[in-house]
């Protein structure tokens, strides 16, 4: 026993600690590469980016907790040990289900996080293996009660953090002299820090950037993006905004916004729906059979083949592109910063009375002030629902409460349903009408084929409800996803999502019927509606006969600027709707 515990005294030195500190973070970042969330392939410089990263985080850390504790150099240590694993396990838990590393922006919808949905779909996604991320704390425990010798660790420690930072700076200054191309300031810096669009796109990728940079340097600089507030545009990046925006325009054609002058608008937006379900037969069974007879339907639009666009805020952004026309930001949640701004919204670009109808409570998302920016009217939640429910609305209970506020409304109006009952975790079949999946499919699969079942049908009624109150020959119907389940077990290589339009003021094979993007729908419906403004979105109307499906590095920059800057509260900007609506 005496030579096991000469052993462990020997082991149990303070730079054990450390070393285990780093094994959390290690496996924190492991997760992301395993799962298939890093956006990019990595390449050697990654690995070493991401190691002299590790060891960043974990000294700096260290040295903090020790000015905390006034130099008691186990207390700092412990302190050390405990934020690296919560926060290895708290990125691990939010990574599973949002597919993410944890943000500022993304604690601060705590709201959301703490959503009972939320939550079950988290406690869905356990599994006993987790357990083995619990493994370092006995090792910690072990190795604090036998330490010894921590004399000078502060100044030791204190000096191998100047010797990564030399490392690490060196690394980006040798990486980047490497190749003509890279060999500027601006993107060593991008590199070094900066989370930038530019033509190096993995520098913005929020998974990947993560991953080289390390939580200290992605903090920094979140925290810099949001103390940044607005910024004033620069005249370049004026006349980049404007050539955005030409080019949108130019894909208009405004050949059927005078036969949708009167007609009602209602967007029915699906949680996490996939194009493939609707290729596919369970016992015999169509999963959607309503939605697959829409896309039969000769007058109705069907694309399947939509790309989503969503960056960190997940459903909200999908939200969040539709009803602007821009693409969010990658850095942070998008809406807790197009919260505090003014919106080109559709509801005021259609001009019309409009309404929001969300499953949710008001403050998930920040649905009420993103509501207000976005124009809406009215806007009604789980709390205006009269029936028993509960936290959050299903499909048929939403639907339900449509169908009440379609009674007393104003032609013509924009509507915009907001479905929740396909959300994560798939984990029991909803669907009452849906046969028990075979042996064949696996259970999350089964499980989420069924809430689409369900879906279907609500949809199904809605459509009928529709016909019967003489709504639906007056009405532009629009149903889309937010985003793809992001999952890689469902749906295999086709992530695609879908888009329908009903009651299309052209006939749909006249639409583009290929690839395009979330983004192009909210320019596609400014061409059909014929909407006020200069303002037509970031995208390309799916009724141009020149049609591309292209986003450019140029529109990811206008995106973020017209954000930033709060680009839609500026007076030339107000002034171009206001003369725009005279003229009309």
């Amino acid at each position: 026993m005496s030579v096991v515990s000469k052993m462990i005294r020997k082991a149990s030195s303070p730079w054990m600690l450390l070393a285990l500190c780093a094994v959390n973070l290690i496996v924190m970042h492991y997760h992301f590469v395993s799962a298939g969330d890093i956006e990019d392939e990595l390449e050697f410089t990654a690995y070493f980016d991401n190691f002299t990263g590790i060891a960043i985080d974990v000294v700096v850390v260290f040295l903090l907790s020790c000015l905390l504790c006034l130099k008691r150099m186990k207390l700092a240590l412990s302190i050390t040990f405990f934020l690296t694993f919560f926060w290895m396990f708290s990125n691990l838990i939010y990574g599973r289900f949002f597919h993410h590393y944890l943000t500022l922006s993304a604690i601060g919808q705590g709201g959301t996080l703490f959503d009972k949905q939320i939550l079950d779909s988290v406690i869905a996604g356990l599994r006993w293996n987790d357990l083995l991320f619990f493994l370092p704390i006995p090792l910690y425990v072990v190795i604090i009660r036998n330490m010894c010798n921590v004399n000078k660790l502060m100044s030791k420690t204190f000096l191998v953090l100047v010797v990564v930072c030399c490392i690490d700076f060196g690394s980006h200054i040798f990486y980047c002299s490497m190749s003509p191309e890279t060999r500027y300031v601006s993107f060593f810096l991008h590199r070094f820090y900066h989370r930038q669009f530019s033509d190096h796109l993995f520098l913005c990728d929020p998974n990947h950037s993560s991953y080289r940079r390390g939580a200290i340097r992605n903090l920094l600089h979140e925290v810099t993006f949001i103390l940044q507030g607005t910024f004033d545009l620069s005249e370049k990046q004026y006349k980049l905004i404007s050539t955005e925006m030409h080019d949108a325009r130019q894909s208009l054609s405004f050949s059927s916004s005078s036969l949708l002058v009167d007609k009602n608008v209602i967007f029915i937006l699906v949680e996490s729906y996939m194009s493939f379900t609707s290729e596919m037969m369970v016992n015999g069974q169509e999963v959607t059979p309503f939605l697959n007879s829409l896309k039969r339907d000769s007058t109705v639009y069907y694309n399947g083949n939509m790309n989503e666009n969503v960056t960190i805020g997940e459903s909200s952004d999908g939200q969040f592109i539709y009803m602007t026309g821009i693409l969010p930001l990658r850095s942070v949640i998008t809406v807790s910063k197009a919260r505090f701004i003014s919106l080109p919204g559709l509801p005021k670009v259609l001009g019309r009375d409009s309404r929001m109808i969300i499953p949710t409570t008001s403050t998930v998302w920040n649905q009420d002030e993103m509501c207000r920016q976005y124009g809406f009217d009215h806007y009604y939640s789980s709390t205006d629902y009269e029936g028993d429910h509960e936290v959050y609305l299903n499909d048929e209970q939403i639907f339900k409460m449509a169908m009440e506020k379609d009674k007393n409304a104003k032609q013509p109006f924009f509507s915009v349903i907001l479905t929740m009952s396909m959300h994560q975790p798939y984990t029991s079949q909803i669907s009452p009408f849906f046969p028990k999946a075979g042996h064949h499919l696996d259970n999350e699969l089964a499980c989420y084929l069924s809430a689409c079942h369900y879906t279907d049908r609500q949809i199904a009624d809605y459509f009928d409800h529709l016909k019967k109150t003489g709504l639906y020959e007056n009405s532009l119907i629009v149903i889309a996803a937010d985003h793809h389940v992001h999952n890689s077990d469902l749906g295999g290589d086709n992530k695609h999502i879908p888009l329908y339009i009903v009651n299309a003021p052209i006939k749909p094979k006249q639409i583009w019927q290929g690839e395009c993007n979330q983004l192009d729908v909210y320019t596609t419906l400014f061409d059909m509606i014929g909407g006020s403004g200069e303002w037509c979105g970031l995208g390309r109307s799916l009724l141009s006969p020149n049609y591309e499906k292209y986003i450019s590095v140029q529109t990811w920059n206008v995106s973020e600027w017209v954000i930033m800057s709060k680009y839609f509260d500026l007076d030339k900007v107000k002034e171009s709707y206001v003369t725009k609506k005279q003229n009309n």
